[in-house]
């Protein structure tokens, strides 16, 4: 059994499509989070992966990757990068995450999306250097996404770093799935042939 536990909703970003968070939420109190954990152990979990929101800005995230591990679940992350800096990823190394996931929406940001790789590159290259987690590049086809050729880009990218890559279609900003179109779909074939 895999969860996502949602320590937080707000988010220091606003992605177009993006109906999952807001800008005002607290975190969830720690004891509050360390019960969902422990009940979750005790359901026979064997992995929690943070979301949001985004869970990085939940002030005691370190100490809940911990509660994870201790009752020997692995510890999931997945973050939008923004806080990626070298003193942060060396203490999720220390909490002991697993994993961690970024989804990359474009090469450039626009009004839809700032999840774009030139913001997020110098990120990744941290993470290459001093993440003993495994990462996870995840780019993105549909809800809002101008050029379909991008995922091509974030995915080899994300290879040259020795990451594993992915590819996911993204809801709208109601949350519907739109079909791809024959240019989408077309390179989903072609990057979900190649994902690690």
């Amino acid at each position: 059994l895999l969860v996502h536990l949602v320590p937080i909703r707000r988010c220091n970003i606003d992605c177009g499509y993006c109906n999952e968070y807001d800008k005002v939420s607290p975190p969830v109190p720690y004891d509050t989070m360390c019960e969902r954990i422990d009940r979750l152990a005790a359901f026979g979990t064997s992995g929690v992966a943070f979301s949001g929101g985004e869970p990085m800005l939940h002030p005691q995230l370190d100490d809940l990757m911990r509660r994870i591990r201790s009752h020997g679940m692995m510890a999931g992350l997945i973050t939008n990068g923004y806080f990626l800096v070298e003193e942060r990823i060396k203490r999720l190394n220390a909490a002991g995450l697993d994993y961690l996931q970024i989804s990359i929406d474009n090469v450039i940001p626009d009004e839809v999306s700032k999840k774009s790789l030139k913001v997020l590159d110098a990120k990744l290259q941290l993470l290459a250097a001093h993440a003993s987690f495994q990462v996870n590049i995840n780019s993105v086809l549909g809800g809002g996404i101008k050029n379909p050729e991008d995922a091509r880009t974030i995915n080899r990218r994300a290879r040259e770093l020795g990451f594993t890559t992915s590819i996911g279609i993204i809801h709208d900003g109601l949350g519907q799935l739109k079909p791809l179109g024959a240019p989408e779909r077309a390179v989903y074939d072609d990057v979900s042939s190649q994902v690690n």
